[in-house]
């Protein structure tokens, strides 16, 4: 791996959690014209198929096809397709129930898990610095949810906890999918058809055939699943869980200005020295992880 690619991978990984901290306000706005979380997913999976089968018939013109035993024979195309609902599920709940800050209190708890995820099952090595990172990040997050927590509501909270636990394994997954343009298409089928499940039994109270929802969908479509998952996608091929984990939380800072500043209150100096501390821990986790590489460069040419 170059260490051209890996400094690439981090700046997806990066811009991935930024995408994502603005698509969780625009739900937010969705929520308040009276969508529900289904509304937006439905479009938004179906979008993301359409996208994808697109790119693939377009990218792929030449290119033998993939056996379909290869797609449906990896677990972990089907753990990213599962996890993919359960995520945007579990989320959109959560800021259904409370605001995009508090709900991404709880999804913030996936950079642990993932953390874990790559030192059991992927044997990487723990360096120190992301464990001072991590813990910077902690710090800053306290400081920084600072007085709203008294504004929580336990079901919105166990959303986004469980939200956090859906997208860790979800990003875990993205290492070990098949490797190939169709394996998109294929998890985002699967996740299709799982939203379709469920709003089978609640289709009384959707408001799919609106302008809202088809305008929400489409730019929900393409924040929260499509570009979200092609940066990730192309994050987890070049960077490590443990890296990845910790640059995309610049989700959590940007939902928290986002909604200071559409929704209020204004933050005071503790909430900003919090959101402070954080970014200078996710910048200087980044300036770090290109060391190892550029001197492993040099010893092979010395």
């Amino acid at each position: 791996m170059s260490n051209k690619n890996v400094k690439a991978g981090a700046w997806a990984a990066l811009i991935a959690g930024v995408v994502f901290g603005v698509n969780s306000n625009i739900v937010k706005v969705a929520n308040n014209t009276g969508l529900t979380t289904l509304d937006l997913l439905i479009y938004q999976f179906g979008f993301a198929i359409l996208y994808f089968f697109i790119r693939y018939l377009f990218v792929n013109k030449k290119h033998n096809d993939l056996p379909s035993r290869v797609l449906i024979m990896n677990p972990f195309n089907w753990i990213a397709g599962i996890t993919t609902v359960l995520t945007g599920l579990f989320y959109y709940n959560s800021i259904q129930l409370t605001d995009p800050s508090i709900a991404s209190l709880g999804l913030f708890q996936y950079p642990w898990i993932l953390f874990l995820f790559g030192i059991v099952f992927a044997k990487e090595k723990v360096v120190h610095k992301h464990i001072i990172a991590i813990l910077c990040l902690w710090l800053g997050t306290i400081l920084l949810i600072g007085g709203t927590l008294e504004n929580m509501t336990l079901a919105g909270m166990l959303y986004g906890i469980a939200a956090g636990v859906s997208f860790a394994t979800y990003l875990f997954s993205l290492q070990k999918i098949t490797n190939h343009s169709f394996t998109k298409v294929f998890i985002f089928l699967i996740a299709a058809i799982i939203v379709l499940f469920f709003c089978l039994g609640q289709y009384d109270q959707l408001n799919l055939f609106t302008f809202d929802a088809l305008l929400f969908g489409v730019v929900t479509a393409i924040l929260g699943q499509i570009l979200v998952f092609e940066l990730l996608s192309y994050a987890a091929k070049n960077v490590s869980s443990v890296l990845m984990a910790t640059l995309t939380t610049t989700e959590l800072p940007v939902a928290m200005l986002l909604t200071w500043f559409i929704w209020g209150p204004m933050p005071n100096f503790i909430r900003i020295t919090g959101l402070s501390i954080m970014v200078t821990a996710i910048l200087w986790l980044k300036f770090e992880q290109s060391k190892p590489t550029t001197v492993s460069l040099k010893k092979e040419v010395s």
